[in-house]
Protein backbone atom coordinates (compact mmCIF):
# COMPACT_ATOMS: atom_id res chain seq x y z
CA UNK A 1 0.00 0.00 0.00
CA UNK A 2 1.54 3.66 -1.07
CA UNK A 3 0.88 6.10 1.85
CA UNK A 4 0.82 9.76 0.81
CA UNK A 5 4.01 11.63 1.24
CA UNK A 6 3.34 13.67 4.36
CA UNK A 7 1.40 10.85 6.29
CA UNK A 8 4.36 8.56 5.84
CA UNK A 9 6.34 11.27 6.90
CA UNK A 10 4.14 11.86 10.24
CA UNK A 11 4.23 8.11 11.23
CA UNK A 12 8.06 7.87 10.93
CA UNK A 13 8.56 10.86 12.93
CA UNK A 14 6.10 9.52 15.70
CA UNK A 15 8.26 5.96 15.89
CA UNK A 16 11.36 7.63 15.52
CA UNK A 17 9.88 9.59 18.63
CA UNK A 18 8.80 6.85 20.87
CA UNK A 19 12.29 4.80 20.06
CA UNK A 20 13.98 8.08 21.28
CA UNK A 21 11.78 8.23 24.20
CA UNK A 22 12.88 4.49 25.34
CA UNK A 23 16.77 5.00 24.34
CA UNK A 24 16.69 8.28 26.66
CA UNK A 25 15.20 6.34 29.76
CA UNK A 26 17.92 4.15 29.58
CA UNK A 27 20.73 7.09 28.71
CA UNK A 28 19.19 9.71 31.20
CA UNK A 29 19.71 11.98 27.90
CA UNK A 30 16.46 14.09 27.60
CA UNK A 31 15.32 14.79 23.94
CA UNK A 32 12.66 17.51 23.52
CA UNK A 33 11.35 17.69 20.94
CA UNK A 34 10.90 13.81 21.21
CA UNK A 35 8.78 14.03 24.47
CA UNK A 36 6.49 16.81 23.17
CA UNK A 37 5.65 14.97 20.19
CA UNK A 38 4.61 11.83 22.10
CA UNK A 39 2.90 13.47 24.85
CA UNK A 40 1.10 15.14 21.85
CA UNK A 41 0.11 11.55 19.95
CA UNK A 42 -0.68 10.21 22.60
CA UNK A 43 -3.48 12.64 23.62
CA UNK A 44 -4.84 12.59 19.86
CA UNK A 45 -4.83 8.77 19.88
CA UNK A 46 -6.76 8.77 23.57
CA UNK A 47 -9.20 11.63 22.45
CA UNK A 48 -9.99 9.90 19.22
CA UNK A 49 -10.76 6.88 21.25
CA UNK A 50 -13.37 9.11 23.36
CA UNK A 51 -11.50 8.38 26.55
CA UNK A 52 -11.04 11.92 27.76
CA UNK A 53 -13.81 14.02 29.92
CA UNK A 54 -14.67 17.07 28.33
CA UNK A 55 -13.01 20.16 29.56
CA UNK A 56 -16.42 21.17 30.07
CA UNK A 57 -17.05 18.80 32.78
CA UNK A 58 -13.53 19.10 34.23
CA UNK A 59 -14.63 22.71 34.54
CA UNK A 60 -17.48 22.05 36.65
CA UNK A 61 -15.95 19.62 38.76
CA UNK A 62 -13.48 22.55 40.79
CA UNK A 63 -16.31 23.02 42.94
CA UNK A 64 -15.29 20.09 45.19
CA UNK A 65 -13.11 20.40 48.21
CA UNK A 66 -12.14 17.35 49.20
CA UNK A 67 -11.69 13.69 48.38
CA UNK A 68 -10.28 10.31 50.11
CA UNK A 69 -6.93 9.23 48.82
CA UNK A 70 -5.08 6.28 49.87
CA UNK A 71 -1.40 7.37 50.54
CA UNK A 72 0.98 5.67 50.42
CA UNK A 73 2.81 5.06 53.83
CA UNK A 74 6.07 5.52 53.19
CA UNK A 75 9.43 5.57 55.93
CA UNK A 76 11.16 9.05 55.46
CA UNK A 77 14.33 8.41 55.27
CA UNK A 78 17.46 10.88 53.26
CA UNK A 79 17.93 9.49 49.76
CA UNK A 80 21.66 9.88 48.63
CA UNK A 81 22.24 12.58 46.25
CA UNK A 82 23.03 10.03 43.31
CA UNK A 83 19.66 8.48 43.33
CA UNK A 84 17.73 11.57 44.25
CA UNK A 85 16.79 12.44 40.60
CA UNK A 86 16.20 8.90 38.74
CA UNK A 87 13.79 7.46 41.93
CA UNK A 88 12.00 11.12 42.28
CA UNK A 89 11.23 11.21 38.40
CA UNK A 90 9.42 8.90 37.95
CA UNK A 91 6.56 10.31 40.08
CA UNK A 92 6.88 13.62 38.13
CA UNK A 93 4.33 14.06 35.19
CA UNK A 94 4.18 16.29 32.29
CA UNK A 95 0.26 17.79 32.45
CA UNK A 96 -1.12 19.45 29.31
CA UNK A 97 -3.73 20.26 27.38
CA UNK A 98 -4.83 18.93 24.14
CA UNK A 99 -5.60 21.99 21.38
CA UNK A 100 -5.43 23.64 18.12
CA UNK A 101 -4.19 27.55 17.88
CA UNK A 102 -6.80 28.66 15.24
CA UNK A 103 -3.62 29.64 12.66
CA UNK A 104 -2.99 25.74 11.46
CA UNK A 105 -4.71 22.39 11.44
CA UNK A 106 -2.39 20.87 13.52
CA UNK A 107 -2.83 19.72 17.17
CA UNK A 108 -0.94 21.25 19.85
CA UNK A 109 -0.04 20.40 23.94
CA UNK A 110 0.41 22.48 26.50
CA UNK A 111 3.10 22.53 29.41
CA UNK A 112 2.54 22.38 32.76
CA UNK A 113 3.93 19.96 35.54
CA UNK A 114 2.29 17.36 38.17
CA UNK A 115 3.19 14.66 40.05
CA UNK A 116 1.94 11.27 41.60
CA UNK A 117 0.03 10.87 45.00
CA UNK A 118 -1.65 7.48 44.54
CA UNK A 119 -1.09 3.88 42.58
CA UNK A 120 -4.63 4.34 41.27
CA UNK A 121 -3.78 7.10 39.36
CA UNK A 122 -4.33 10.52 41.87
CA UNK A 123 -2.47 13.06 40.65
CA UNK A 124 -1.72 16.80 41.97
CA UNK A 125 -0.88 20.14 39.87
CA UNK A 126 -2.36 23.60 39.90
CA UNK A 127 -6.06 24.65 40.28
CA UNK A 128 -4.76 27.23 37.11
CA UNK A 129 -3.72 24.53 34.99
CA UNK A 130 -7.05 22.97 35.21
CA UNK A 131 -9.27 25.96 35.14
CA UNK A 132 -9.28 26.65 31.18
CA UNK A 133 -11.70 25.64 28.51
CA UNK A 134 -9.57 25.81 25.68
CA UNK A 135 -9.23 22.51 24.04
CA UNK A 136 -11.00 19.17 23.63
CA UNK A 137 -8.93 16.66 26.70
CA UNK A 138 -6.60 17.29 29.76
CA UNK A 139 -4.05 14.85 30.09
CA UNK A 140 -0.43 13.94 31.99
CA UNK A 141 2.58 12.03 30.41
CA UNK A 142 5.17 10.15 32.83
CA UNK A 143 8.88 10.43 32.71
CA UNK A 144 8.54 7.00 30.02
CA UNK A 145 6.52 8.70 27.94
CA UNK A 146 3.11 6.84 28.27
CA UNK A 147 0.01 9.37 28.44
CA UNK A 148 -3.44 9.26 30.27
CA UNK A 149 -6.39 11.25 30.24
CA UNK A 150 -7.95 13.10 33.28
CA UNK A 151 -10.92 11.19 33.93
CA UNK A 152 -12.32 13.54 37.01
CA UNK A 153 -11.31 16.53 39.28
CA UNK A 154 -11.31 15.09 42.85
CA UNK A 155 -11.11 18.32 44.66
CA UNK A 156 -9.71 21.54 44.11
CA UNK A 157 -9.09 25.09 45.85
CA UNK A 158 -8.67 28.31 43.60
CA UNK A 159 -7.09 30.70 45.87
CA UNK A 160 -4.86 28.16 47.66
CA UNK A 161 -4.49 27.12 43.89
CA UNK A 162 -4.53 23.29 43.74
CA UNK A 163 -6.47 20.56 42.06
CA UNK A 164 -6.39 16.74 42.38
CA UNK A 165 -6.93 14.74 39.49
CA UNK A 166 -7.66 11.26 38.77
CA UNK A 167 -6.05 9.63 35.54
CA UNK A 168 -7.37 7.08 33.73
CA UNK A 169 -6.49 3.34 34.00
CA UNK A 170 -3.09 4.63 35.32
CA UNK A 171 -0.79 2.82 37.63
CA UNK A 172 2.08 5.26 39.15
CA UNK A 173 4.86 6.03 41.50
CA UNK A 174 3.43 8.30 44.40
CA UNK A 175 5.50 10.60 46.22
CA UNK A 176 4.36 10.38 50.03
CA UNK A 177 3.58 14.06 51.68
CA UNK A 178 5.41 15.65 54.21
CA UNK A 179 4.75 17.81 56.87
CA UNK A 180 5.12 21.87 56.56
CA UNK A 181 9.27 22.26 55.94
CA UNK A 182 11.01 25.19 58.31
CA UNK A 183 12.64 27.67 56.91
CA UNK A 184 15.86 27.01 55.61
CA UNK A 185 15.19 23.66 54.55
CA UNK A 186 16.98 22.71 51.48
CA UNK A 187 14.74 21.16 48.29
CA UNK A 188 14.54 20.04 45.16
CA UNK A 189 11.98 21.04 42.19
CA UNK A 190 11.62 18.73 39.10
CA UNK A 191 9.55 20.45 36.67
CA UNK A 192 9.32 21.23 32.83
CA UNK A 193 10.23 24.60 32.36
CA UNK A 194 8.99 26.28 29.03
CA UNK A 195 9.15 21.99 27.84
CA UNK A 196 12.23 21.13 29.09
CA UNK A 197 11.24 18.07 30.84
CA UNK A 198 12.26 16.88 33.93
CA UNK A 199 14.72 19.64 34.75
CA UNK A 200 16.03 19.57 38.52
CA UNK A 201 16.91 22.68 40.35
CA UNK A 202 17.67 23.35 43.91
CA UNK A 203 17.30 25.77 47.04
CA UNK A 204 15.82 26.50 49.98
CA UNK A 205 12.49 27.54 51.83
CA UNK A 206 12.98 31.38 52.23
CA UNK A 207 9.92 32.22 53.97
CA UNK A 208 6.32 31.68 54.09
CA UNK A 209 3.87 34.31 53.69
CA UNK A 210 0.13 35.63 52.98
CA UNK A 211 -0.57 35.98 49.35
CA UNK A 212 -3.69 38.26 48.08
CA UNK A 213 -5.24 37.97 44.92
CA UNK A 214 -9.06 38.82 43.50
CA UNK A 215 -9.89 35.41 44.53
CA UNK A 216 -8.78 35.62 48.15
CA UNK A 217 -5.58 35.22 50.93
CA UNK A 218 -3.74 31.87 50.73
CA UNK A 219 -0.63 30.84 52.62
CA UNK A 220 2.48 30.49 50.22
CA UNK A 221 5.86 28.89 50.89
CA UNK A 222 9.02 31.19 48.78
CA UNK A 223 12.15 29.22 47.77
CA UNK A 224 15.25 29.52 46.03
CA UNK A 225 15.03 26.97 43.94
CA UNK A 226 14.69 27.94 40.21
CA UNK A 227 11.70 27.49 37.85
CA UNK A 228 9.99 28.97 34.92
CA UNK A 229 6.52 28.36 32.74
CA UNK A 230 5.46 24.91 32.43
CA UNK A 231 6.52 23.94 36.32
CA UNK A 232 3.30 25.15 37.32
CA UNK A 233 2.17 22.54 39.49
CA UNK A 234 5.70 20.51 40.15
CA UNK A 235 6.55 18.71 43.45
CA UNK A 236 8.90 20.66 45.88
CA UNK A 237 10.40 18.30 47.60
CA UNK A 238 12.75 17.18 51.07
CA UNK A 239 15.99 15.40 51.26
CA UNK A 240 13.67 11.93 51.85
CA UNK A 241 11.86 12.75 48.11
CA UNK A 242 8.79 14.14 50.08
CA UNK A 243 7.02 16.79 48.95
CA UNK A 244 6.92 19.90 51.23
CA UNK A 245 4.87 22.10 48.43
CA UNK A 246 3.98 22.79 45.04
CA UNK A 247 5.18 25.21 42.14
CA UNK A 248 2.57 27.90 41.99
CA UNK A 249 4.05 31.12 40.31
CA UNK A 250 6.78 33.70 40.33
CA UNK A 251 6.66 37.33 41.63
CA UNK A 252 9.47 39.36 39.48
CA UNK A 253 10.85 42.82 41.82
CA UNK A 254 12.43 45.65 39.65
CA UNK A 255 14.15 48.43 41.12
CA UNK A 256 12.31 51.23 39.35
CA UNK A 257 9.53 51.88 37.06
CA UNK A 258 10.17 54.32 34.02
CA UNK A 259 7.22 56.01 32.70
CA UNK A 260 5.27 52.77 33.23
CA UNK A 261 7.57 50.45 32.27
CA UNK A 262 9.34 48.15 34.75
CA UNK A 263 13.41 48.35 34.59
CA UNK A 264 16.10 46.81 36.70
CA UNK A 265 15.07 43.50 37.17
CA UNK A 266 16.45 42.25 40.86
CA UNK A 267 14.85 39.46 42.14
CA UNK A 268 12.53 36.76 41.12
CA UNK A 269 10.23 35.31 44.23
CA UNK A 270 9.39 31.51 43.66
CA UNK A 271 5.66 31.56 45.23
CA UNK A 272 4.88 27.92 45.93
CA UNK A 273 1.53 26.25 47.82
CA UNK A 274 2.74 25.08 50.80
CA UNK A 275 1.96 20.89 51.36
CA UNK A 276 -0.71 21.86 54.12
CA UNK A 277 -2.84 22.88 51.66
CA UNK A 278 -2.81 19.36 49.66
CA UNK A 279 -3.31 18.01 53.42
CA UNK A 280 -6.61 19.80 53.53
CA UNK A 281 -7.96 19.04 50.62
CA UNK A 282 -7.64 15.22 51.40
CA UNK A 283 -9.38 15.44 54.76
Amino acid sequence: MNLPKSLYSLILFACLAGSTVAQQSKTGVIDDLALKLRFQKGLEGLHKTEKGTSLNTLSGQLNRRTTTVKLPETKLESIHPDEFYSRCKASVLAVGRLYKCGKCTKWHVSSASGFALSEDGVIATNYHVVDSKEGVALGAMDSNGKTFVVSEVLAANKSADVALLRLRDAKLTPLPLAARAPVGTSVSVISHPDGRYFTMTKGDVSRYFVARSKTGQANRMAITADYAKGSSGAPVLDSTGAVVGMVSATNSIYYSKVKGHNENLQMVVKSCVPVDAIHRLLR
